[in-house]
C-alpha cells in the first residue's frame, strides 16, 4: 500500500473522528436539556443521517482493511429521535454511552493501525528514510 494511500486513510479517519466527537457533543448537549425543541430534534436527525453515511463509508473503506476481524458498534442506530431518549430506560441509556465509548476506542485502534502501517511504509521507502534522516 502506498504511503499516499495510508496518509489519505489517516486523514479520512481524523476527519471522521472529529465529526464523531462533534456529534457526541450535540447529543450530550441535547439530552442535558429539560425540553427538547423541534430545532434540537432536526439538528440531531440531520447530523445523525450524515454520521450514519460517514460511518458506513468508514466501516467499508477502512475498518475491513485495517481491522478485518474487528467490530464497530453503532451507538446511534438505536436512537430514532431525541424525543425517544426521554422514554429510554437507564440501562438503555448506559448501553448507548458504553457503545459510544467502545466505538470510539475501536476507531482509535484503527487510527493506530493506520499510523503503524505508515511508519512501516516510511521505513521501507528508502527515499523518504533518507530525507527523514537529513531533516532530523
Amino acid at each position: 500500500m502506498t504511503n499516499k494511500k495510508i496518509s489519505s486513510d489517516i486523514q479520512a479517519m481524523k476527519n471522521f473522528l472529529e465529526f464523531w466527537g462533534r456529534f457526541h457533543s450535540i447529543y450530550g448537549d441535547i439530552i442535558a436539556k429539560d425540553i427538547i425543541t423541534a430545532e434540537d430534534e432536526n439538528k440531531f436527525l440531520e447530523t445523525k443521517v450524515i454520521l450514519n453515511t460517514k460511518y458506513d463509508e468508514m466501516n467499508k473503506a477502512l475498518v475491513s482493511r485495517y481491522m478485518p476481524h474487528g467490530r464497530m458498534t453503532d451507538p446511534v442506530g438505536g436512537i430514532l429521535s431525541m424525543k425517544t431518549i426521554r422514554f429510554m430506560s437507564e440501562d438503555n441509556l448506559k448501553k448507548i454511552e458504553n457503545d459510544w465509548k467502545d466505538s470510539y476506542v475501536f476507531l482509535n485502534s484503527v487510527m493506530e493501525q493506520l499510523k503503524g502501517q505508515k511508519s512501516v511504509s516510511d521505513n521501507l521507502n528508502p527515499v523518504s528514510s533518507f530525507f527523514r534522516r537529513i531533516f532530523e
